[in-house]
């Protein structure tokens, strides 16, 4: 099988963006250093958009990109765009099957969040090169493009309770310092606050917690460190997002957003 050399990051992120985004080019095709090589999938055509963000093939199927927050998707008319689909044969409860979508040799849904057309959601099961994806997403963040120009999807700071509140019942990204993480049988809590019943806390399942370890994201890491974090907000003694995916947590400089 013939693997596509892994391009380098400034050609994924500057100027290839610009000139090969959505485009029918014969140009030699940039791959997604961490993806499965598109050679590996399936030959489709995109015949349209569908509800709730996802991609209808010409064949009848449904098509959900993966790593991607549904509810900020902004998908441009691809129709009759033909691609490598790299996935699960199963659909999910939705109908849809979850995975990649390859135009040209580039991955979407990498292109995707590098203009700023969708935020980055990390989900059980999916087996994505998440640093690529957050990177993307960081650079367009900074860049105020598409959707980051707009206040409502600013990431919300995790030392003002008020603010994380506003994102109640719906997907959000906050970032802060981490004050405390307290390690119990069921959960292991990341406090950005020092009252917990006011403050914004993540909280993860302590089942879970070894992966977030094995990841670097232990306790004695995480403590006053700044973090940039991702999830449905709810409403519980305080904001707080429950996370599952070691990848909705990133360690950040202080200087980012």
């Amino acid at each position: 099988m013939k693997i596509v050399p892994a391009p380098s990051s400034a050609q994924i992120l500057g100027t290839a963006f610009a000139i090969a985004m959505f485009s029918g080019s014969t140009a030699t095709a940039l791959a997604n250093p961490c993806a499965v090589a598109a050679e590996a999938g399936e030959n489709v055509t995109i015949a349209d958009k569908g509800g709730e963000g996802h991609l209808l093939l010409t064949d009848g199927r449904k098509i959900r990109l993966s790593g991607l927050d549904l509810a900020s998707l902004r998908l441009p008319d691809l129709t009759g765009s033909a691609a490598t689909f790299v996935g699960s044969n199963a659909p999910d409860r939705h109908g849809a099957l979850r995975g990649a979508l390859y135009l040209d040799g580039r991955d979407l849904a990498a292109d995707l969040a590098a203009k700023g057309l969708a935020r980055i959601r990390p989900s059980v099961g999916e087996d994505l090169c998440y640093t690529e994806l957050m990177t993307a997403e960081d650079n367009a963040r900074r860049a105020r493009l598409g959707l980051w120009a707009e206040p409502g999807y600013a990431v919300a700071d995790a030392a003002t309770p008020e603010a994380v509140a506003r994102h109640a019942d719906g997907f959000a990204i906050v970032a802060g310092r981490v004050l405390h993480v307290g390690v119990t049988k069921t959960t292991v809590w990341i406090d950005f606050g020092r009252i917990w019943r006011e403050d914004v806390t993540l909280a993860i399942p302590a089942k879970q917690w070894p992966r977030f370890e094995a990841t670097g994201l232990t306790a004695a890491a995480l403590e006053g460190s700044m973090v940039r974090a991702r999830g449905v907000v709810t409403l519980r003694d305080g904001p707080r997002i429950e996370i599952t995916e070691p990848a909705a947590i990133e360690r950040i400089a202080p200087v980012s957003p």
